[in-house]
């Protein structure tokens, strides 16, 4: 061979080496991108993408706690007004009921006592009332730790209103099989699962209060456990006492629109306008809207007891 021909035959050689390391390290940085986009946990954006269906959602429905427009700023607030008031509701009130188990329902005894609505004659307590549009006032209180907790086979508190970012500390004191799931009633989604095997557990939520919501919870195991948490994302909200009663302080003078709701009992809704250091006063009545079935999730199993 000659000298030319074998310069030409060699830069061909490395040439070529070259191009074949240069196809490897594209095909390992890509290899490791997708590596890397795995890890993430994220997802394309898809508008298209359909949402899909887990065990345990149910229907979206519509929510009685709008998502704001506009996001809470605390500010002084000198001379705020108050609203005090009271809740009735014109119709028959249900009573109690009383569930009969089965004797495969261990740890709930033989009967359980389902208290519906607290009330007073036609005043109504446990109803929650807030102010829809305040987007601006006192801060937000520094504690922000609430509690649900499975007693007697109930869950209770059955109503409360909290704030967000909050943490939410789920709870059982039943010698009792529970599995509670917590759903976003906006969207249907299941947003939470605690589940429980016995007495003195507790499961934490430290990011299921994160945005303003209509929680309700129900147990996977207990068709007749529910529960429901409004969660706002201002201070100015109140819940009923037995007798009807509410207050809530230190709002801004301006005209709002406040809204009151029971879960069984319905809506009632008024404009007020609040003078600086003056107190208003609201006499609202609870209005059921049109009986709809509520949707639940599909009914799970109890393992069964060993004991």
């Amino acid at each position: 061979m000659t000298t030319d021909r074998y310069r030409r035959v060699r830069s061909l050689h490395h040439h070529c080496v070259r191009h074949v390391d240069r196809v490897r390290l594209l095909g390992v940085l890509l290899a490791s991108a997708g590596i890397l986009a795995g890890c993430s946990g994220e997802k394309k954006a898809s508008a298209a993408q359909p949402r899909v269906i887990k065990q345990g959602d149910v229907p979206p429905r519509q929510s009685v706690v709008d998502f704001p427009a506009q996001p809470y700023r605390a500010v002084g607030v000198s001379a705020g007004g108050r609203i005090t008031g009271t809740i009735d509701f014109d119709g028959p009130i249900p009573r109690d009921s009383v569930i009969q188990l089965a004797a495969d329902q261990m740890g709930c005894g033989q009967s359980i006592t389902d208290a519906r609505v607290e009330h007073s004659g036609p005043r109504i307590g446990g109803a929650v009332v807030w102010l829809t549009d305040i987007r601006a006032g006192k801060p937000l209180a520094v504690e922000r730790r609430f509690e649900l907790s499975n007693k007697d086979c109930i869950l209770t508190p059955r109503i409360q209103a909290v704030i967000t970012s909050g943490t939410l500390n789920v709870a059982s004191e039943d010698a009792a099989l529970h599995r509670n799931r917590i759903i976003n009633v906006a969207t249907g989604e299941t947003e939470g699962i605690a589940p429980f095997n016995d007495n003195g557990e507790v499961v934490p939520f430290d990011r299921l209060l994160s945005k303003p919501a209509q929680l309700e919870v129900v147990c996977d195991f207990h068709a007749w456990q529910r529960a429901w948490i409004l969660v706002f994302d201002h201070p100015y909200f109140a819940l009923s006492a037995r007798s009807g009663d509410f207050s809530i302080a230190d709002i801004p003078a301006g005209t709002y629109r406040v809204k009151a709701w029971h879960p069984v009992l319905g809506i009632a809704e008024q404009t007020v306008t609040i003078a600086a250091g003056q107190d208003a006063k609201l006499a609202l009545k609870l209005v059921q809207p049109a009986a709809t079935p509520i949707p639940v999730p599909a009914p799970v199993t109890a393992p069964a007891s060993t004991g």
